[in-house]
Formats: C-alpha cells, sequence, structure tokens
C-alpha cells in the first residue's frame, strides 16, 4: 500500500504562504485569502508571481521550490486554479515536500500537482474551495469545514454536503481506500505520463466544470480503456458545474452514467466538491471509507 503522510496541523501563529501556480493573482484576491488566513491567526506572506504566462516553467518552479523547502513555512494555499501547473511538475521538489510536510491546497488546474506530490511523496494534500472566486464566492460554512480538516489533519469525521443533501448511490456498496483523482480534465490529459493517475485499490473522485457532456462520456470512456476503473475501490462523482447541454438538464449525469455502466463497484454521485460555492474539502491521497451512502474520511493510523 502507497505510504500515507500527514501534514503538520497548522496552528495560530504559523507561517504560510499564498501561491498562484496557474493565473495571476489580484490584489482583490490576494485581500480576501490574506483576511481569511489572518483571520484564523496566521502569518501570511505572498509568493512572488509564478501563473503561467510570468516566466518559464523552470523559473516558476524555482519560485515555488523555494516555498516548499522552506522548514518554517506550514502551509502552501493556491489562490484559484486556471492553467498551466503541468509544465511545473518535472522541476518541483519532492524530496523537500516529503521532508517539510506543509499543508498544501488548492482545487481545478491544481489538480496536476496533487496527484504530483501523492504518488511522489505520499503526502495528504486538499482539493479545497476556491481562497477567492468573483463568479462562485465560496460561503462560510464551506470555509470553516476547510479549516477544520487542515487545522485537524488527523481525525476521523464524516462528509456531508453543507447545502443538506444526500449522497446520490448509482450502485451500493461498502469500500475503504486511498482517494486520487480532481479535476476529470486533468486527469486526462496526465495519461501517458509519469504522473498518470494510480487508480489501483484506490477511491478515484472526480469533479468538473464547464465541459460539455460528450466530452465527460470521453474522458471516462479513456479512463475504462486505460484500465484505470477495473481495480478501484469505489468512485466518487463530484460536482459537474455548467456542464449539461443546454436546454437539457441532468444530460451531464446522465452520460457519466452511461460511460460508468456495467462497472461493478460502488459509485457515489452528488458529492459536492469541486467548482461550486460550498465544496467539500477533499483530503487528496488520505484514507475515505463508506458505507451505507455515507462517507469518512479515516483517522491516521
Amino acid at each position: 500500500m502507497q505510504e500515507i503522510i500527514y501534514p503538520r496541523s497548522l496552528q495560530k501563529g504559523d507561517q504560510v504562504c499564498l501561491i498562484d501556480p496557474a493565473n495571476a493573482y489580484t490584489e482583490a484576491g490576494v485581500d480576501a485569502a490574506v483576511s481569511f488566513l489572518e483571520g484564523k491567526g496566521l502569518q501570511v506572506r505572498v509568493a512572488d508571481d509564478m501563473a503561467f504566462r510570468h516566466g518559464t516553467p523552470i523559473e516558476r518552479a524555482g519560485k515555488l521550490n523555494r516555498i516548499f523547502q522552506d522548514e518554517n513555512c506550514g502551509g502552501i494555499f493556491c489562490i484559484w486554479g486556471g492553467y498551466g501547473t503541468m509544465s511545473l511538475l518535472d522541476y518541483l521538489d519532492y524530496d523537500a515536500i516529503k521532508k517539510n510536510r506543509q499543508v498544501f491546497t488548492g482545487f481545478s488546474d491544481i489538480t496536476a500537482m496533487h496527484l504530483a506530490i501523492g504518488q511522489k511523496s505520499g503526502l495528504v494534500t486538499y482539493h479545497s474551495p476556491a481562497l477567492y472566486s468573483e463568479k462562485r464566492p465560496t460561503t462560510a460554512e464551506a470555509f470553516e469545514q476547510f479549516w477544520d480538516k487542515i487545522e485537524n489533519v488527523e481525525r476521523e469525521r464524516e462528509l456531508k454536503n453543507l447545502n443538506g443533501e444526500d449522497f446520490q448511490v448509482l450502485r451500493e456498496g461498502d469500500f475503504e481506500g486511498i482517494v486520487t483523482g480532481g479535476n476529470m480534465t486533468l486527469v486526462s490529459r496526465l495519461m501517458g505520463t509519469e504522473y498518470e493517475i494510480d487508480t489501483k485499490g484506490k477511491v478515484l473522485f472526480l469533479e468538473e466544470v464547464g465541459e460539455m457532456p460528450y466530452r465527460l462520456h470521453g474522458m471516462l470512456s479513456q479512463l475504462r480503456m486505460a484500465g484505470k476503473l477495473q481495480d478501484v475501490k469505489g468512485i466518487l462523482i463530484g460536482a459537474l458545474t455548467d456542464c449539461d447541454t443546454k436546454g437539457r438538464p441532468g444530460s451531464a449525469m446522465a452520460l457519466v452514467q452511461d460511460a460508468l455502466e456495467g462497472i461493478d463497484i460502488p459509485i457515489i454521485a452528488n458529492v459536492r466538491a469541486g467548482h461550486i460555492k460550498d465544496p467539500i474539502t477533499i483530503p487528496l491521497h488520505g484514507k475515505l471509507k463508506a458505507s451505507g451512502g455515507r462517507i469518512w474520511q479515516c483517522a491516521a493510523e
């Protein structure tokens, strides 16, 4: 079984860093993120701009590695997603990441880094809410459950949709295993690389935004034909935001179900994590268990 390394829990007074490996940050974005983190008693610094259009991959990764190598930094927070994190993966200092065990959070395009860090170091990272978004501002409840997970990283807790909706059991069954995945497009783009997702004996979590239903079907078909759905313990379908064909509500989920037809493993949908205002924080590379349509984050062993 893959080694599970938990980050150091964040405490008041710890130093953390805001980074932007995908999109360039804005003053409004930085102000919102700093306000939340300082409100939790953290000391916040903002990294040099490392967005996709600002420097070569080696230059951008160099800025990021200086943060990973900083033993005084307890947490690294990606302000939002976008494009460009894949080009950093070959140049990251995975030894420093494993040694310093910093809390690492982000979503969307940051999936590329989640997968690489998990496979190269075994560190639990967090598929988290956006620290700033004009289009889908994160709710206070989502921020609070996010904070609870990074302040108490090893504690068992039940995962629940913050809007009160139940999860949707598409195929019944209990499971327990390390969870991997994230944004479906990034999972697909890493196929055939050394960072290709490892799903054997694991729980697969997938979410998406702004993709047509036929593209979701195609990406899931790719995973299925590549053998990535054969030996998984279970599948969690997160938010499929703005993915329905115009005028056909539900068409995205219908094609997802079609692509997963005949796979004899537990599948749970309506796991509200991803590009929404109130997402669940998912501890990627940590262990989850499910029974009777309920999901728990397992305690550290």
